[in-house]
């Protein structure tokens, strides 16, 4: 999967700027500090938040560009022999896009640990954002194992796959332990999250460039 320079870039680009605008939740310090310090990320996005609407359009517009760089990665390797992990890769990082969005258009009504909301068995909105929150989450996930998978030497696929284990596993268990001092693994883990999304194209473009030497092993 050659691409010429400009395109390369250009793509790359995509990236950067898709995980930069993931990655809201420090906005949330200034905007909305009460929710940030207190209730999950997803807080900033609930309904009557104030600037509940730059947090949505920021998950939003980042999951418009991941979708749109997995569309244009596709269609240049469309162009060659099908390389086997890319496919499954950008078609989890689609679905992901996918997940996200319905999650940021289908946001809390109300903010857990600041307000007393009903739970996921008595509101159908929050088991429905909550479950394409974890679906998101997952697609994700399954993308950087596939890429790491076939490039387990990289020192960066192996420091991503370690946090997003780790944190992503604090989070999940602050999620669900009581308590009211909010959930700061959660920040990381989007954190990392973002990273790996500005990472996509330069590891599909380093596993594409190592094809052609190693070719046998790699596929």
């Amino acid at each position: 999967m050659y691409l010429r320079k400009s395109h390369r870039y250009g793509i790359w680009a995509l990236g950067i700027i898709a995980g930069l605008l993931y990655i809201s939740w420090p906005l949330g310090y200034w905007l909305n500090p009460t929710v940030s310090r207190n209730s999950l990320a997803s807080g900033l996005e609930a309904v009557g938040q104030p600037y509940n609407w730059l947090f949505v359009t920021a998950d939003v517009a980042s999951s418009l560009l991941v979708i749109a760089l997995s569309w244009m990665m596709w269609s240049s390797l469309k162009r060659r022999r099908m390389i086997k992990p890319l496919p499954m890769a950008l078609a989890s990082v689609v679905l992901f896009g996918i997940g996200t969005i319905v999650d940021a258009l289908l946001p809390e009504h109300c903010v857990p640990n600041l307000e007393q909301c009903p739970n996921f068995t008595q509101s159908h909105a929050l088991l429905i954002h909550g479950l394409f929150s974890i679906l998101a989450s997952v697609f994700l996930f399954v993308s950087l194992c596939v890429m790491w998978f076939y490039q387990r030497h990289s020192l960066v696929l192996n420091g991503l796959l370690f946090g997003y284990i780790l944190f992503g596993l604090i989070s999940l268990l602050e999620a669900v332990a009581p308590g009211n001092e909010g959930n700061w693994s959660q920040h990381y883990y989007i954190t990392l999250c973002g990273i790996w999304l500005m990472f996509i194209p330069y590891a599909a473009e380093r596993y594409a460039r190592k094809l052609v030497t190693q070719p046998a092993r790699m596929r």
